[in-house]
C-alpha cells in the first residue's frame, strides 16, 4: 500500500468522482481508475461502489478514510519537517476559521505567517459552525481550526488567543444612548442574528437570556457576510465582532458597546500529538499577533 494510490483514493472521495479527481490530481484517469483498482485488490476489497458516473464510499471505503488522510498527512509533516530545516520554503497548511473570526483575526494571522514564509501556500477552509470545524480538524483535513472556546471537543487540543469584543450595531438614525440591550429586550428594536448553534447566537441569546426577555427576531441569516448590509439598510440591530463594527459605522450604523463588555474566548485547536513545522509556526506567530 504505497502513498500514491491512497493519495488517488482519497482525491476520488474529496472530488465526487474519478474525472474530477484525475483533473485536481493532474493525471489521467485511466492511471487513476487503475491505482484505485490496484489498492482494491491489494485490501481483497471493494472501496467505492459505481452507480452511472457516480461513486460512493463503501464501508470499507469509508473504515479507510480517515486512516488514508492520517498517512498522507504524516507524510506531509515529515516533508514539511525536511523544509523546516531550510526556513519553511516549500508546503502547505490547512486551516479553518469560523465565518465571523475569517476576517479578523484569522487574515491577520495569515498575513503574518505568509510574510515569514511566502513559500507556504495556505488553505483556508470555511465551515459553517464550530462543530463543522472540529470535524474538519479531527478528520484531518484541516490541521488547525480557529474558533471560540465553548465546547471544545476532549479530542483535541487548544491554544488560547487571548478574546473578542463584540458589539451592537444598529440602523442608521437609530438613538445611540444607553444599552440597548433593554430595547431588545422589550422588542422595540428588531435584530438581525445568525442561526441558532452559532457562536455569536450563543452570545446574544446569553445576554439577552439575563433579561428574562425575548428579542423580536426580524431576520435570522445564515449568510454572515449579509448581516452587515442589512442592518445598514434598517432590518434591524445585530451583534459583531468589533473589526466588523468599524466598517459599519463608515457605512452610517450606530455603534453601541453593552455593559458589561460581551466577549469570547478564542483558541486555535489541533488534534492532539506534534504539529507540523509550518502550523508549529503559525501558532507561534498568532500568538504574537493577538497579543
Amino acid at each position: 500500500m504505497d502513498s500514491r494510490k491512497l493519495a488517488h483514493f482519497v482525491a476520488v472521495v474529496e472530488h465526487g468522482g474519478f474525472t474530477a479527481a484525475s483533473k485536481a490530481a493532474f493525471v489521467s484517469q485511466p492511471a487513476l481508475s487503475l491505482a484505485v483498482k490496484d489498492l482494491e485488490a491489494e485490501l481483497g476489497t471493494k472501496l467505492f461502489t459505481r452507480i452511472g458516473h457516480q461513486v460512493r464510499l463503501t464501508a470499507a471505503g469509508s473504515a479507510l478514510l480517515e486512516p488514508a488522510r492520517q498517512v498522507l498527512r504524516d507524510i506531509e509533516t515529515g516533508q514539511a519537517a525536511v523544509a523546516a530545516v531550510t526556513g519553511l520554503l516549500s508546503g502547505s497548511l490547512s486551516l479553518a476559521s469560523l465565518p465571523t473570526l475569517a476576517a479578523d483575526p484569522m487574515a491577520t494571522m495569515v498575513g503574518a505567517f505568509r510574510r515569514h514564509h511566502r513559500g507556504v501556500r495556505v488553505d483556508l477552509a470555511a465551515p459553517e459552525d464550530s462543530d463543522d470545524l472540529f470535524d474538519l480538524v479531527e478528520s484531518g483535513r484541516c490541521e488547525l481550526g480557529l474558533t471560540d472556546a465553548a465546547d471544545v471537543p476532549r479530542s483535541l487540543a487548544a491554544v488560547s488567543l487571548g478574546t473578542q469584543e463584540l458589539v451592537f450595531i444598529l440602523p442608521p438614525g437609530s438613538a445611540a444612548e444607553g444599552d440597548p440591550l433593554e430595547a431588545l429586550g422589550r422588542g422595540e428594536m428588531p435584530l438581525v442574528a445568525a442561526p441558532v448553534g452559532t457562536s455569536t447566537r450563543r452570545l446574544l441569546d446569553q445576554q439577552l437570556g439575563e433579561l428574562g426577555r425575548q428579542p423580536t427576531l426580524a431576520v435570522i441569516s445564515a449568510q454572515r457576510e449579509a448581516i452587515l448590509p442589512l442592518v445598514v439598510a434598517g432590518a434591524g440591530a445585530a451583534l459583531v465582532p468589533d473589526a466588523m463594527a468599524l466598517i459599519a459605522e463608515y457605512l452610517g450604523a450606530v455603534v453601541v458597546r453593552p455593559t458589561p463588555p460581551a466577549v469570547r474566548d478564542l483558541v486555535l485547536v489541533h488534534r492532539l500529538g506534534p504539529l507540523s513545522p509550518a502550523a508549529s509556526r503559525f501558532v507561534e506567530l498568532a500568538a504574537e499577533t493577538t497579543r
